[in-house]
């Protein structure tokens, strides 16, 4: 008799494994896709199947994200996955309105807007649900004003001109004013398009009155040729030539050579967490529209030590120091 219930339980197994298809809005080496989707490996049941469709959105120009789409559709279309990740705002915005009336399950991850409106539009037989992703700016800016003396309590926030840099600045604006009338800190948030104006800015900070620099996102500058600039070019450059202390609001931004710390978001959480809603999906069979949309965790204080001893910083004591 126990044979029949070894082969039930290898079938009934064998019946769950499902195939998932992660479409990335960027690239694999991307630092903040390599974590991510090192939380969804970790995190997903072993017996699912993972497939992988990179958009390239970092590298391409905006007016190849349509195509880039479409070829993820299409391997869509080849594997027929049970359930589909969409990784980041691009992924979303541009597959959502593809994918909408498809009898699969879509969990997101890494988006900084409110996706509300984009769902309300394209609400079909799909199941959707997701985690967001929102910069910790205002909680950045109180630990950066505690590490600065009071005369220096001006910010310059730096970005690039990519859609996530713009909807982060979005929501970064809106907090502006309670930021200068709560913490007394002056923010200067700008959207850089080239490697030479993002260099310039870096140059004349300090002559401009700033204390500290904070480095967003810096993946879509362009070169004087109009080419792709290596981003980890962009930072390294910056981390040598800056007259002020760096700081990031991303776990990828941070370490020796990069800014010197900061209350990040790590890629591996949002990864970890979107593993969690792919698990009570496929193993616990959970309708995903009836699960809460998520944000990320509270994101945590991280320095490097040899980087906060460069600009004689004291990091605050819930901080962890990292040696990367």
């Amino acid at each position: 008799m126990r044979w029949w219930i070894v082969i039930v339980w290898l079938l009934s197994g064998q019946a769950w494994a499902a195939n998932v298809l992660v479409i990335q809005s960027y690239h694999s080496g991307y630092a903040w896709d390599a974590a991510y989707t090192k939380g969804l490996k970790e995190g997903i049941n072993a017996q699912h199947q993972l497939h992988f469709f990179e958009m390239d959105t970092k590298r391409i120009p905006a007016r190849e994200y349509s195509a880039a789409a479409d070829r993820a559709f299409q391997a869509y279309q080849q594997l027929k996955p049970d359930l589909v990740v969409l990784g980041d705002d691009n992924a979303l915005y541009y597959l959502l309105p593809k994918l909408y009336n498809e009898p699969i399950s879509i969990v997101f991850l890494g988006i900084n807007s409110n996706p509300r409106e984009l769902l309300d539009e394209y609400s079909g037989v799909a199941q959707v649900t997701g985690i967001l992703e929102q910069p910790l700016f205002v909680k950045n800016m109180a630990e950066i004003g505690r590490l600065l003396p009071k005369e220096k309590r001006r910010v310059l926030v730096l970005f690039d001109s990519g859609n996530t840099s713009k909807i982060a600045l979005d929501y970064m604006q809106d907090q502006h004013k309670l930021i200068k009338e709560n913490l007394g800190i002056e923010v200067d948030i700008r959207s850089i398009k080239s490697e030479q104006e993002w260099k310039h800015a870096v140059e004349y900070a300090n002559q401009e009155g700033f204390g500290a620099i904070v480095v967003g996102l810096y993946q879509t500058l362009v070169n004087i040729d109009g080419l792709h600039a290596a981003p980890e070019n962009i930072v390294s450059w910056t981390n040598e030539h800056s007259q002020l202390p760096l700081f990031g609001f991303w776990d990828f931004s941070i370490g020796k050579g990069k800014a010197a710390g900061g209350v990040v978001l790590f890629g591996l959480e949002q990864g970890e967490m979107a593993a969690e809603l792919v698990t009570r999906i496929l193993d616990k069979q959970e309708l995903a529209k009836y699960i809460p949309i998520q944000i990320n965790r509270q994101g945590r204080g991280v320095y490097q030590p040899e980087e906060f001893a460069r600009w004689g910083l004291t990091p605050p004591k819930d901080w962890t120091p990292i040696d990367e």
